[in-house]
Formats: structure tokens, C-alpha cells, sequence
């Protein structure tokens, strides 16, 4: 049974952040919240590449490479960033308080596991699934846009790391490069990673394996609704809402979108 790869993969994912709570609660620290999310989805990937059929073939390389390519990056960054800022003061109101803290590490785990559902369908597919593939028109649009949204957030990313690195911007907001177009172009960039990622996916779908479209549809939640844009909208309010400059870019500037969104 936990050779079924659904399962086995919601295993991995939620035993490897339990593992890193039991670390993080024992150090007392959130430093390690960030790049367990970023891992759980490399390791899901390379579990499951070489769990199953053909690890050398071109189509499950290209499913397994976007991920980990994705995560590899995201990983470097966030580790870059928690050492900048020592801590995350999110997690200072629960940190010592065992069952919240290790809720969040779980929460988490299953969050990693719903977004990663379509990799995780498609690298469990027959061989015969993945040579039809390969012939489908999704798998290189789906490989483009998940290419244009790592190098949107990427790029975004490494452009407001090297802004709040600068002393001289303490105390501004954020309003350069690809922060003029849209307010949160790292969200832009990761909405399309994992839009990018389903599409590619979904030469192997087949009858309830569709529902596998909740994977970008629950990460654009969480960014839009939940965790992302509305947690940022706070703390910008809060720390430069009196300025005029700000709320002129606010209402000049689309959140995700330029001109729609």
C-alpha cells in the first residue's frame, strides 16, 4: 500500500517536516521553516524519479528537473534571507509552544504535498504514458511557463533581497525593477511556476487524476487570499501607509497582473 505513490509521497512529506520540527523545537528556531518547504518538494521529486519505472527517461527527468530546479533556488534565497534577518517574528507569539509550532510544520507538509499532487501523478506514470507525452503540445508550453515564472520570481527575489540589503533603503518601500509593473512579482512568477508545472503534467492524467488542478488553484489561493498578498498588504499598510509616494503606488499598481489584477 505505500508503494501507491499518493500515499507515499504524503508519507515523505509529512514525516520529513515532523522530523524537522522535533530539530526546530529543540533549538528554538524558525530558521529551518523555509528551506524544509523548499526541500520537501526536491525530495518528493527524487523519491519518486527513482521509485518508480525509467529515472533516465527525457519526460520524467523533465518533471522531476522543474521542481527541483524551483526548489534548489527557492532554497539558496530563503537561506540567504532567514540568516539576513535571524528570525521570523511570525512565529514568536507560538515558537515555544510544542503542538502549535508542530502544527505549522504539519499544516505545512500537507500544503507541499497538495501543490506537488500533479508531479507526483505524472512521475508514477507507466512508460508507455510517458512516450505519448512527449508528443504532447502540453508539455512544452507547460515547460515555458514554468520557465518564464522561475525567472519572474527569481529575478524579483534577488532584485528586493538586494534592495533591503541596501541600509540607504531603510524605511522605503520596495518600487523598483520588476516591483514597478506589479506590486508582488515574486507571486506572479510562483503561481506560474506551478501552473506551468499542471500543464506539463497533464498528458498523463486520467479520470480522478484531474483533480490534480488543485494544485495551482490552491497555491494561488494561499498567495492571493491566505498567507501571501494579505499578510504583505498588512505590513505595508503598517509601516509605510502614511507615505504619499506609497499610496500613489498602490493605487497605480496591479497586484499580479499589470492592467487586470
Amino acid at each position: 500500500m505505500l508503494s501507491y505513490p499518493i500515499l507515499l509521497s504524503l508519507l515523505v512529506s509529512i514525516v520529513f517536516n515532523i522530523l524537522i520540527f522535533f530539530i526546530a523545537f529543540k533549538k528554538q528556531t524558525d530558521k529551518l521553516t523555509d528551506i524544509t518547504y523548499a526541500s520537501t518538494f526536491a525530495l518528493i521529486a527524487i523519491t519518486l524519479l527513482f521509485w518508480y519505472g525509467d529515472a533516465m527517461h527525457p519526460y520524467r527527468l523533465l518533471l522531476a528537473a522543474m521542481p527541483l530546479l524551483w526548489a534548489i533556488r527557492l532554497g539558496t534565497y530563503l537561506l540567504r534571507r532567514v540568516f539576513m534577518k535571524g528570525k521570523d517574528h511570525r512565529f514568536d507569539v507560538f515558537r515555544h509552544i510544542w503542538w502549535r509550532f508542530g502544527r505549522f510544520f504539519i499544516i505545512q507538509g500537507l500544503s507541499i504535498w497538495v501543490i506537488a499532487l500533479p508531479y507526483i501523478v505524472a512521475l508514477s506514470s507507466s512508460a508507455e504514458q510517458a512516450e505519448l507525452a512527449l508528443r504532447s503540445i502540453c508539455v512544452p508550453i507547460g515547460a515555458s511557463i514554468f520557465l518564464l515564472g522561475f525567472l519572474i520570481e527569481s529575478i524579483a527575489d534577488a532584485q528586493k533581497f538586494k534592495f533591503r540589503s541596501n541600509p540607504a533603503n531603510d524605511g522605503k518601500f520596495m518600487a523598483e525593477g520588476l516591483f514597478s509593473i506589479v506590486r508582488f512579482p515574486n507571486y506572479t512568477g510562483e503561481i506560474m511556476v506551478w501552473a506551468g508545472v499542471f500543464i506539463a503534467c497533464i498528458p498523463v492524467l486520467q479520470g480522478m487524476e484531474w483533480a490534480t488542478i488543485v494544485s495551482p488553484i490552491w497555491i494561488a489561493g494561499l498567495l492571493i487570499g491566505l498567507s501571501g498578498i494579505p499578510f504583505l498588504e498588512r505590513s505595508n499598510k503598517k509601516r509605510y501607509g502614511h507615505l504619499e509616494d506609497f499610496q500613489k503606488y498602490k493605487a497605480n499598481t496591479k497586484k499580479l497582473i499589470p492592467g487586470i489584477f
